[in-house]
C-alpha cells in the first residue's frame, strides 16, 4: 500500500511594472500646470497695477 506522492509545484508570479513610462507623465503634467497657473497669476497681478505707478 505504498502510495506515490506527487511533488507540490508552487508557482510564484512576479509583479510587472506599468508600461514603459508608468506614471511619470502625471508628475510632468502637474509641474507644467503649476507653472502655467503661476504665470497666469503674474499676468493678473500685472494687469491690476495702474500704468502711472512705476518703480
Amino acid at each position: 500500500m505504498a502510495e506515490r506522492l506527487r511533488p507540490i509545484i508552487v508557482v510564484k508570479k512576479t509583479k510587472k511594472h506599468a508600461g514603459h513610462h508608468g506614471g511619470q507623465w502625471k508628475v510632468a503634467y502637474a509641474d507644467f500646470i503649476t507653472a502655467l497657473m503661476a504665470f497666469f497669476l503674474l499676468l493678473c497681478l500685472l494687469a491690476m497695477v495702474s500704468p502711472d505707478r512705476t518703480i
